[in-house]
């Protein structure tokens, strides 16, 4: 399976996760953190408002990946143990694309936190998440 980090924010990739379990935990388990470096940006959280991140296609090793057909993920954690899992798939085939995201919640309490619910303004802290393949232009 290839997993591509684009970024992840400097306290998640120096060890963030293991002080918080609850810090983005699918990213932590299909991205084998435990054992890698990331091979993804990491910074501060970003700033609100719109954010891109470009995928170059390659793999890990650099090469050009296959057409076919990939599934995208963007991972946050709304509050303590409340988070937000969006997936969408992404076909390359030498056509331009784009593909939307479907939004999972997970809502939980922590010690000293209630869980959100579908209504909690942290919903809105994530959202069109969407991903647009444009091929290069061939001479």
């Amino acid at each position: 399976m290839l997993v591509k980090t684009l970024f992840v924010t400097n306290f998640t990739a120096k060890g963030g996760y293991q002080k918080r379990p609850d810090a983005i935990p699918v990213w932590v388990e299909r991205s084998d953190a435990e054992t890698g470096v990331p091979d993804g940006v990491s910074g501060a959280t970003p700033k609100s408002g719109s954010v891109r991140y470009i995928w170059d296609l390659t793999d890990q090793s650099g090469a050009r990946v296959a057409d076919g057909t990939y599934m995208f993920y963007v991972e946050g954690t709304l509050r303590w143990k409340n988070q937000v899992l969006y997936a969408g798939e992404l076909v390359l085939d030498g056509n331009a694309t784009t593909a939307e995201a479907t939004a999972e919640y997970t809502y939980a309490a922590s010690d000293d936190q209630s869980a959100l619910n579908a209504d909690s303004p942290e919903n809105a802290m994530i959202g069109n998440v969407k991903a647009e393949y444009i091929p290069l232009m061939q001479p």
